[in-house]
Order: structure tokens, then C-alpha cells, then sequence
């Protein structure tokens, strides 16, 4: 999943009409226009205008090597305003997708920018996550106190006392954030829980939850498939040699892990051509849509797998019959 920095500063009275009719166009996904007027305001403007028209025509750009030089000018007119930060925020996220978790640590934590915003704490926890640095993880994500972000830093301290081997106090954060039937991940983990603490039906009433109101998340086939185990009557340990079902092959149980992407695409239309031709071969091809600095994108990808090495493998097979390229992609 991408977040869409938000980024609120005064503008100049002379570029107020200006930027609102970009963002009217970006609105109405009129980029081209929007992109045009913003290489306008950059040139003729300077200060945070600058820097505005500058973040918002980073986000416009479907290279990201262009991005990270437009990006990088902002930081470089002031690293430390709205615009400075969420330029940082940007570039570490950039590496973070691109599974550089150590890069995008270090880039946040040279930075400062935990100190100025919450979705800088929140990506520098994840990526301490990821290359095991608990404590910087814990200290990082604490600091996510309110907004969007803090359900998705609370379910990454949960995750951080699994890896700690805190089982109970990880089942706790799970079991609060579970009661508001709002995130299906956290359901899961909460079910996992149950099930461990030797309480089946509980986790079968969390697991049907999942199935009956999260249809077609990752979350929703991994809980079908905890249910079949329990009916089947599975003894403890013997879910893991089960067949998984063919929904469910390769998919991540939670959160972080990996997909193949084939392509990704301003345009809708071209993301269904795309996956109407992949289907023949890859019936469990799926289109993501997300929001980059206003503008929507479509990404055609494949599966869900736990670790990087998973992906590897399916990639490989997948090469063999199917010619349009792909990448593997890491899922925050």
C-alpha cells in the first residue's frame, strides 16, 4: 500500500490561484495540465512556492530517478520547512519500496524528520523493523501518537513484541486493535493468538469475521484456510505440512512482504489490458490502485508472499511461460 504525504504550508498570494487550479486539475486527473503549470510556477517562483510546485510535479513523474532529483532540489532550498521534510519523507520511502530498508533508515535518521512528522517516525520504525533494530523500531513508532498513521505504527509495535518473544503483550495489542473490526491484520494475528493460547472457538468466531467481512484480502483466504484446518481436526503442528489451497499459494499472512508487479499505469484502462492478458496465465492476477501526491496509479501484480525468497521463486517459474516482465515489489 502507497501514502500520500500531506503537506500543508502557507502559499503567496500571488500563486494562490495558481496552485488552486492545479490542484483542480490533479483533482479531475488532468495531469498533463497539471504538470505544465507546475513547471511554470517552478521557474518563475521561489521560496516554499518553489518548493511546492516542485513537490507536487515530483509526484506527477512516473520515473523515479526523476522524482529523487526533484525531490532532492526541494531538501536543497530548505531541508527544514513542510515541504524540506516531506521531500525527505519521500526519498526514504522511494528506497524503502525498493526493499533498501538500511538506505531508508539511515536517510530518515540523518534527517531529523521524526521530530517534525508522523509519517517519518512511522516509515523509520518500519524500516528499523526490517533490518532488526527493535529498539530504534519501538522508540520510532512510539513517537506516532494520533492521525492515519498511528493504527499502522501500533500494529508494528504488536509485531515488534512478537519478534521480542513478548507473546502476551504482542496478543494484547492484537486483541485492542481486533475488537474495532476495522483491520483485518490485526484480526488475523489475534485469531493466530487464540489459537496458540489452546482457545479454538474463539479463533474460529475471529476467523469467520475475517472470511465474512474482508472478502478477497490476503488476511480473509489465510483465515478460510485456518478454518479448514480446525474442521478438519488438524493436530498442532500439522497445519504446516496441510496442501495450502490454490487461492492461497504464495500469499504473505500479513503486512510486510513481497508481490510481483508487471507494470503500473496512470491510465486504468491500460492496467485492465494488461491483467485481461496476464489472466490466461495468471488467473490470480490482481489490479492495486493507490494515491501518489494526488494522482492515482494502477499497479497489475501477482501474489502475496511471505519472504523475498518465495517471490524469487515464483518469479522464475512465472518466466517461463509468461512473457511480459516483472519486479518483485515489497508490500508495507
Amino acid at each position: 500500500m502507497i501514502i500520500v504525504a500531506v503537506v500543508v504550508m502557507g502559499v503567496s498570494p500571488a500563486y494562490a490561484d495558481k496552485f488552486d487550479d492545479v490542484r483542480r486539475d490533479l483533482s479531475k486527473m488532468r495531469y498533463d495540465n497539471a504538470e505544465s503549470a507546475l513547471v511554470d510556477i517552478a521557474r518563475s517562483s521561489d521560496g516554499g512556492d518553489k518548493q511546492e510546485a516542485l513537490f507536487l510535479l515530483a509526484g506527477l513523474k512516473k520515473s523515479v530517478s526523476e522524482a529523487e532529483i526533484i525531490y532532492q532540489e526541494v531538501i536543497r532550498i530548505d531541508d527544514s520547512n513542510n515541504w524540506g521534510v516531506a521531500s525527505q519523507v519521500e526519498l526514504a520511502k522511494i528506497q524503502y519500496a525498493l526493499g533498501n530498508y538500511n538506505e531508508a533508515l539511515e536517510m530518515l535518521g540523518e534527517s531529523g524528520a521524526c521530530r517534525k512528522s508522523d509519517e517519518a517516525c512511522y516509515f523509520q520504525g518500519l524500516s528499523a523493523v526490517m533490518v532488526k533494530r527493535f529498539d530504534v523500531a519501538e522508540e520510532s513508532l512510539l513517537k506516532v501518537k494520533s492521525g492515519k498513521f498511528r493504527p499502522w505504527a501500533y500494529l508494528s509495535l504488536a509485531e515488534v513484541e512478537m519478534e521480542l518473544d513478548n507473546t502476551d503483550e504482542a496478543c494484547r495489542k492484537y486483541r485492542s486493535m481486533a475488537r474495532s473490526l476495522i483491520n483485518p491484520t490485526a484480526m488475523y494475528r489475534y485469531g493466530e493468538c487464540l489459537e496458540k493460547q489452546g482457545e479454538i472457538g474463539d479463533a474460529s468466531d475471529v476467523f469467520e469475521e475475517i472470511v465474512d467481512n474482508f472478502e478477497s484480502t490476503p488476511e480473509a483466504l489465510l483465515a478460510a484456510e485456518k478454518l479448514n484446518i480446525i474442521r478438519r481436526g488438524t493436530r498442532p503442528g500439522e497445519e504446516d505440512i496441510a496442501p495450502p489451497p490454490p487461492d492461497a499459494e504464495g500469499l504473505a499472512p500479513l503486512g510486510t512482504g513481497y508481490t510481483l508487479q508487471f507494470g503500473s499505469f496512470q491510465d486504468r484502462a491500460n492496467a485492465i489490458k494488461l491483467a485481461s492478458r496476464l489472466k490466461r496465465d495468471l488467473p490470480g492476477v490482481r489490479i492495486d490502485s493507490d494515491l501518489l501526491n494526488f494522482k492515482e496509479v494502477h499497479r497489475v501484480r501477482f501474489g502475496y508472499f511471505r519472504i523475498r525468497a518465495d517471490a524469487q521463486q515464483k518469479m522464475d517459474e512465472i518466466s517461463k511461460h509468461v512473457s511480459e516482465p516483472c519486479a518483485i515489489m515489497t508490500l508495507p
